[in-house]
């Protein structure tokens, strides 16, 4: 069987992998139903989609003719990754709109045409329909400032 598409099926690989991984930290979350959804609802149907697509993102691959593997440019994707561990470390001891800061600030160096303006006006929005979204109408236990 011949590879016709390797980003593709590299792209493919990679959605598998994190799908499995979603579904081995999901553990003992309790499902529910689509009426009475659990904790681990979402998390499984998000990882049940995301491993969905790499299927057939690698499936794909071998029929369809594609783009071949690019060198890997970290200028872009290492703030991203940075970003989201910054976030994960930082949202219990910092709060949400800290750690959103913080996150912003991270991934706004995965841009070549950085431009501050923006991205603080950006930031400041989001930042603000965050803790309305989650922690005003849905009132999750996420913490908006540190714990003094």
């Amino acid at each position: 069987m011949r590879v016709r598409s390797p980003q593709d099926l590299v792209g493919g690989i990679a959605l598998i992998a994190l799908a499995a991984l979603a579904f081995s930290q999901i553990g003992d979350l309790r499902i529910g139903t689509a009426s009475r959804m659990g904790p681990g609802y979402f998390p499984t149907v998000l990882a049940g989609l995301t491993g969905l697509v790499g299927l057939v993102l690698a499936v794909r691959s071998l029929v369809l003719d594609g783009h071949g593997l690019e060198s890997l440019n970290l200028r872009h994707g290492l703030p991203l990754l940075g970003a989201i561990l910054v976030f994960g470390l930082t949202i219990r001891p910092l709060g949400l709109v800290l750690a959103s800061a913080l996150l912003f600030l991270v991934s706004a160096f995965a841009s070549p045409e950085l431009k501050w303006r923006e991205t603080l006006v950006a930031s400041v929005v989001l930042i603000g329909l965050a803790v309305l979204l989650f922690v005003v109408l849905l009132d999750l236990p996420f913490p908006v400032w540190p714990r003094m």
